[in-house]
């Protein structure tokens, strides 16, 4: 595992947060988007996702490939920006899913306080997972930048 991060560590720092918002897009979809493609999404993927599941899927593995390569070549501070960018964006995005399919799954009530908080601490284990990866990430891309 160490040294597949090696490999590109700034690419694998926000690689966790960006498969889980793809996993969770797909499942926090609808009923209806199985029946008639109406698709909840708000970034670019949704015309992906309006066309097929199989589609969206392909197009994150293009997404991913194309990440990959552009971190492997991407200079300081551009290759610093976007992977804090992508940390972010997808650390909220699977967020916001999770709600939703907590709360479909009754996991989330709103108006049950013990249930906002047993929610909440399931987004802060995700939060401290979603960092302690990139904080081991960002350790191995600046260590391999002194040698």
């Amino acid at each position: 595992m160490i040294q597949i991060i090696k490999t590109n560590p700034l690419f694998f720092a926000f690689l966790f947060p960006a498969v889980v918002d793809g996993i969770v897009t797909l499942l926090g979809q609808s009923p209806e988007y199985w029946t008639n493609r109406v698709v909840n999404e708000a970034s670019p993927a949704y015309y992906f996702l309006l066309v097929s599941p199989l589609l969206f899927i392909l197009g994150a593995i293009l997404w991913f490939l194309f990440w990959y390569w552009a971190m492997k070549r991407l200079k300081e501070p551009f290759n610093l920006f976007l992977m804090f960018v992508f940390i972010a964006g997808h650390s909220w995005g699977s967020s916001s899913w999770l709600m939703g399919i907590l709360k479909r799954a009754g996991i989330y009530i709103p108006s049950n306080q013990i249930s906002v908080i047993t929610a909440w601490s399931f987004l802060v284990v995700y939060f401290l997972l979603i960092s302690a990866l990139a904080t081991y990430c960002l350790q191995v891309y600046f260590k391999s930048n002194k040698s």
